[in-house]
């Protein structure tokens, strides 16, 4: 018996350390390689820290080891509290721009009620009278079920922001954001399955193995997004700093052209900048990077890969067998300015041959052969070439 208080003594002592570790961390820790972008990066750094720091109230449990009050009391905080905290966190982080909704601290309200006589009855300071369990059980699956459901439209929020970033902006899937969020867009659902789990089964080995689980997880996910023994990328540095110089440049000279600037001198200036930015070491020689333009080209004239709705870089890497820095070559040296370039230039000329040839035929149905996500994504695209509106091709 002595052994059994033991162990679980040390795994809910363990996860309560480890997760005052990742409070520390979260909120003090600011690693050198993300520099100014940080905040930019991790929007939510306060609120995820916030709910590392809240686990101080599994004490009840660790200083009652094995008591049924205690432990239906931190299954059930877990349960309710985890479930607004994952909603408030994703919000701030996928949806930063975006006004946070006012009501969000009101989700907080109806849990504390329910905890709040549980606290109590956990710590022996207020006797409940016989039947509380059942009536906490109903009340707490009642607010999970309500909570849960707020979860499932979160996820829902997160696939469609992911598709649109990849549709409309042709996101590299290798974009810091959009990993990030493929990654851990259904941790949430995972994580208050497991939890109800707990919840329900209300049995101390059961809590031993949820502490367990989000020992490793919290070490996981803080060296995830917090890792110390990050260095900073030198390469991509001198980049950002070579682009930076390049922007202020251009900017001092429309500021010194004014208004009466031609647009001869404007594209003077940008042959040129973009000259001086395409002088790079080439990586490939100039066999194989013919041998590379040509898939590349088949792919795109031929076999009009960009119609692939959510095709992203990685889905060029695959088809031409190469890696991220070869293909980034061959399209800069293929004349076009990024992935997103190539791409949207490709289904904008063929959107508009699909307006001739088929003039009577809807052109949301044209959007989406070409790939893009709907009719107002492609008149961005064809907006942002400079183009007349896909209607206009009809007269044509």
């Amino acid at each position: 018996m002595l052994t059994t208080h033991l162990i679980l003594f040390a795994a809910n002592l363990t996860f309560i350390v480890t997760h005052l570790y990742g409070w520390l961390l979260k909120w003090f820790y600011r690693p050198k390689a993300y520099g100014e972008h940080f905040r930019e990066l991790f929007p939510a750094q306060r609120i995820v820290g916030a709910t590392y720091l809240l686990q101080i109230f599994e004490l009840p449990y660790l200083l009652q080891i094995g008591d049924s009050d205690a432990l239906i009391f931190v299954n059930a905080f877990s349960l309710l509290f985890l479930s607004i905290q994952l909603i408030v966190m994703s919000e701030i982080y996928f949806f930063p721009k975006q006004k946070h909704r006012r009501q969000y601290p009101l989700l907080y309200l109806p849990a504390l009620i329910v905890l709040l006589p549980m606290f109590l009855q956990a710590m022996k300071i207020i006797p409940l009278p016989e039947g509380w369990r059942t009536w906490v059980i109903v009340a707490v699956s009642s607010l999970f079920a309500f909570y849960f459901g707020l979860n499932i439209h979160m996820l829902w929020r997160i696939e469609k922001a992911v598709r649109r970033a990849n549709e409309e902006q042709y996101a590299d899937s290798d974009d810091f954001p959009v990993r990030f969020a493929n990654i851990i867009k259904w941790m949430p659902t995972f994580v208050i399955i497991l939890l109800a789990i707990n919840f329900y089964a209300d049995d101390p080995w059961m809590k031993f193995a949820h502490d367990i689980f989000f020992i490793f997880a919290n070490v996981w996910f803080c060296i995830l997004t917090l890792n110390p023994w990050r260095k900073v990328n030198s390469e991509f540095s001198i980049q950002h700093s070579e682009l930076e110089t390049q922007e202020s440049e251009l900017k001092e000279v429309e500021d010194d052209n004014n208004n009466d600037t031609e647009e001869e001198d404007d594209d003077d200036v940008t042959s040129e900048l973009t000259e001086r930015n395409s002088e790079s070491i080439h990586l490939l020689s100039d066999a194989k990077y013919d041998e590379l333009a040509r898939h590349l080209e088949k792919l795109l004239s031929e076999d009009h890969i960009f119609t692939e709705p959510h095709i992203t870089i990685d889905t060029l890497i695959q088809h031409l067998g190469t890696n991220t820095k070869y293909l980034a070559e061959v399209i800069r040296r293929s004349g076009y300015q990024s992935f997103y370039d190539m791409i949207s230039q490709h289904r904008v000329r063929y959107a508009i041959a699909l307006i001739h040839q088929h003039p009577d035929e809807l052109l949301a149905d044209i959007s989406d052969r070409c790939g893009f996500s709907s009719q107002a994504s492609m008149a961005k695209a064809f907006k942002a070439q400079g183009k007349e509106p896909p209607s206009r091709y009809r007269a044509y």
